[in-house]
C-alpha cells in the first residue's frame, strides 16, 4: 500500500503539471468549452439569468485549479500517513508541488507564473483537505467502559474473543505535527540581580528559530575538556533539533539555565 500511494500521489501530480504545460490558448479553449456547457445548463434552468461567459469562465479555470489540489491535498496526506511522515513534511511537499507548478508555467507560450496563484489557489486547497484529515485522524475515538465490557462478557452477550478485542483495541495511531523541533525556548535567571533578570527575559521572551542556533555552532570551537570527553556539536545539533528536550542546567555560582525546544 505504501508505494501504491506513492505511485498515485506521483501521478496525479504529474497529471497537474501537465495542465501547465499546455499553452495559454489550449488552457482557455478547454475551460470555455467547460463554462459554455455550464452555461447552457444554466439558461435551460434560469432562461432570465444575467451571468456573463467571461466571468463564468474565471470561476470556472480557478475552481478547477482548486479542486486539483484539493485531491492533491487528500492525497498526499494519505501517502504521508503510510510512509510515517509528519503533517509538516505533507505540507512542505504541497509547497514545493505548487510552486513548481507554477514555475512551470514560465515555459508555456502566453502563461506565466503567479505567486498568489500559487498561495491562494493551489496551496490553501491542499492544506484544507489535508488538514480536515489531519484533524479527523486525531480525533479522540470512543471507547467503551472496561467495566461494561466485562458485564457483558459474564452475561454471554459478547463471546471471549469480541471482550478481548475491546478491552485490548489497538489505538489508532496519531499523526504528528511535526517531528522535529524547530525553535528554542531560553530562560536564564541570575541569582539577586533583578535588572539583568528582566533584560533577560525581554531577550528571551520569543523562541527563536534553531537555524539561528546552527549559523553560530558554524564559528563554535569544539573544545576538549580534562577528562577527555569531546563537545561534539553534531550531537549538539542532533540534541537541540529533537522535540520536547528539557534541559536545567544550575551553576554553582547561582545561575539558573532553561533550555526548551519547541
Amino acid at each position: 500500500m505504501k508505494k501504491i500511494s506513492l505511485i498515485v500521489s506521483s501521478v496525479l501530480t504529474l497529471i497537474v503539471f501537465s495542465f501547465s504545460f499546455a499553452t495559454g490558448e489550449q488552457s482557455g479553449s478547454l475551460s470555455l468549452e467547460i463554462s459554455n456547457f455550464i452555461l447552457n445548463i444554466i439558461t435551460d434552468v434560469f432562461p432570465n439569468n444575467s451571468i456573463l461567459i467571461a466571468d463564468l469562465h474565471i470561476v470556472i479555470r480557478k475552481s478547477a485549479h482548486m479542486f486539483e489540489y484539493f485531491v492533491l491535498g487528500i492525497s498526499w496526506f494519505i501517502t504521508g500517513k503510510l510512509w510515517n511522515l509528519s503533517y509538516f513534511r505533507i505540507l512542505i511537499i504541497g509547497m514545493i508541488v505548487a510552486f513548481s507548478d507554477e514555475a512551470i508555467q514560465i515555459y508555456a507560450e502566453n502563461r506565466g507564473p503567479s505567486v498568489f496563484d500559487a498561495i491562494l489557489y493551489d496551496f490553501v486547497p491542499y492544506t484544507i483537505s489535508s488538514l480536515l484529515l489531519f484533524l479527523i485522524n486525531n480525533r479522540r475515538g470512543k471507547t467503551e467502559m472496561t467495566s461494561n465490557t466485562l458485564a457483558r462478557l459474564q452475561t454471554n452477550e459478547i463471546s471471549t474473543e469480541a471482550a478481548y478485542k475491546e478491552l485490548y483495541k489497538k489505538k489508532r495511531r496519531k499523526m504528528q505535527l511535526t517531528r522535529k523541533a524547530h525553535f528554542i525556548k531560553l530562560k536564564i535567571n541570575v541569582p539577586e540581580d533583578k535588572t539583568a533578570n528582566r533584560i533577560l527575559k525581554v531577550l528571551f521572551f520569543f523562541p527563536f528559530p534553531i537555524f539561528i542556533v546552527r549559523f553560530i555552532l558554524m564559528f563554535v570551537k569544539e573544545e576538549k575538556y580534562k577528562d577527555n570527553i569531546s563537545l561534539d556539536k553534531a550531537e549538539i545539533l542532533k540534541l537541540i533539533t529533537s522535540k520536547g528536550i528539557n534541559i536545567d542546567v544550575n551553576t554553582k555560582s547561582g545561575e539558573k539555565i532553561v533550555v526548551k525546544t519547541i
